[in-house]
């Protein structure tokens, strides 16, 4: 593959995109948004807290792979891990003592948007799209500072029964807490010594700690339900934050009472315009039951698209009885990518989507359901734009508007992206899923679907790491959307 004509590629696909963005009338964005507070790590600070325990008790600990954080030593066992593997990891804690403790023994360096709804929310809006409604259940006045302050952006606000749309900052729910998360970013060879193991982290990512308080709720408000209507027109709803559904809650609800009301929530919004299309992001679930309530009764024949890292397509193939090809993908061996492929391919049929958006580091894989409106060239575009956004967000931290996410076309795309995708290629002509040529474009032609395939720009040292994978899949997914309203446009324009 090509380095310069995939850089050419990207420049084409930005301002594509770009011409196309106008024709999109909104986009609806739920449910999950936090305050995040942000430590970037150093080896002054991981010293001073493994000087805290007993390093024995932090190696013990470790073998047992705590999946809640429910005291500190669980916390250093789950942030050595993660440093370890390179791997980004979310875990839950129910409880407010880990965010006290490590406010009295770290620190964070400062807070900003969290959450995925949250995120994805003020990036549309500074993109420029004509109208941007969030929608987050546990919308306190804090938390509505951190949205950005663009009229675009809106709410449902419930006044005297009725719903109307109003900045955040107007549609706040009074006496209520804001959920606040712990950001823990690392960084490539940081040299880390704990009961005589040494190692050196193996790439920029991150530990998240996930505040979980009790009355956390996934749901929503009646009125705004009833009255969904008044939040259009959108073309698309991009939805998140299902990792947050507990089994159990204190009131004796079930999980299964609030994956119905999601669903709900889902149909209206597809019988409201069946046209639109529904996105769901995924993110590290670590409980295996809601894990695959989401994926099984939430995503499968209920919506369109499916982002996700490598990561959460071996967690998603676990859940679903696919352990060998799980296992492969995790690996991340020379092959890797082939599994990663097949891995996407068996969401793709399992769920019954339209789309799989997977992101991995160097490359992104589309795969496509027979039939899709947009041509193989047209997804390429929104995959490339989707790079440059991710790009132009590591390199500055955030993104003001599309004239700011353009310095993202000044990142070089991956040298190891591309050698991935090298090492893919005779799997590909092999199967005849794709000529030589072909493979070239990132084009592949499956029996039963299509698929692309692109390298992506990646930023060496980013700013920070939290909320790439979110732009990537905003990105790609609105690129979509405006294209094809696009199309539709000039389709029933007047000749």
């Amino acid at each position: 593959m090509d380095i310069q004509e995939w850089e050419q590629r990207h420049t084409e696909a930005f301002y594509n995109v770009k011409e196309t963005i106008p024709y999109l009338d909104g986009m609806f964005v739920a449910y999950n948004s936090n305050i995040d507070a942000i430590k970037h790590l150093t080896e002054a600070d991981l010293s001073r807290l493994i000087g805290l325990f007993k390093e024995t008790e932090i190696q013990e600990r470790i073998e047992t792979y705590p999946r809640e954080i429910k005291d500190p030593l669980d916390f250093m066992a789950r942030l050595l891990i993660s440093m370890r593997e390179g791997k980004a990891a979310e875990i839950p804690t129910n409880t407010s003592d880990i965010h006290e403790w490590l406010k009295g023994h770290l620190g964070f360096d400062y807070a900003r948007m969290g959450g995925q709804a949250g995120i994805i929310s003020n990036l549309l809006a500074c993109l420029g799209l004509k109208k941007v409604v969030a929608y987050v259940p546990w919308l306190s006045q804090e938390q509505s500072e951190y949205f950005a302050a663009t009229d675009n952006l809106l709410h449902p606000k419930v006044e005297n029964g009725k719903v109307l749309l109003k900045h955040p900052r107007e549609a706040f729910k009074p006496n209520i807490g804001s959920k606040v998360n712990w950001i823990l970013e690392y960084s490539k060879d940081l040299q880390v010594s704990c009961n005589g193991r040494n190692f050196m982290v193996p790439r920029d990512n991150r530990l998240i700690i996930s505040s979980r308080p009790n009355w956390l709720r996934l749901d929503m408000d009646k009125d705004v339900y009833e009255q969904l209507d008044s939040i259009f027109p959108i073309d698309g709803a991009m939805l998140s934050g299902y990792q947050m559904i507990k089994e159990v809650y204190e009131d004796g609800s079930t999980y299964e009472e609030h994956v119905a009301r999601s669903v709900q929530v889902i149909e209206k919004l597809k019988s409201l315009n069946p046209e639109l299309r529904i996105h769901v992001e995924l993110t590290s679930i670590q409980n295996r039951v809601i894990r695959k309530a989401i994926l099984t009764d939430i995503v499968a024949k209920h919506v369109h698209s499916l982002g996700l890292d490598t990561v959460e397509v071996a967690n998603a193939l676990n859940v679903l009885g696919h352990e060998e090809l799980s296992y492969s993908v995790i690996r991340k061996e020379e092959n890797g990518i082939i599994s990663l492929y097949q891995g996407a391919l068996q969401l793709l049929k399992d769920l019954s989507l339209e789309r799989v958006h997977v992101h991995s580091l160097g490359f992104y894989i589309c795969i496509l359901a027979k039939g899709h409106p947009l041509t193989l060239k047209e997804h390429r575009d929104s995959l490339l734009f989707s790079s440059t956004l991710a790009a132009a967000k590591a390199i500055r931290g955030d993104i003001g508007s599309l004239m700011e996410a353009e310095a993202g076309l000044e990142v070089p795309i991956s040298s190891d992206g591309i050698e991935s995708l090298e090492n893919f290629k005779l799997y590909c002509t092999g199967r005849k899923l794709c000529t030589r040529e072909e493979f070239g474009y990132g084009y592949l032609y499956g029996p039963d679907h299509d698929a692309i395939i692109v390298p992506s720009k990646v930023v060496d040292r980013p700013k920070a790491t939290v909320g790439i994978g979110d732009a990537i899949s905003a990105g790609a997914f609105v690129a979509m959307l405006a294209r094809m309203k696009q199309k539709k446009a000039i389709n029933v324009s007047p000749i």
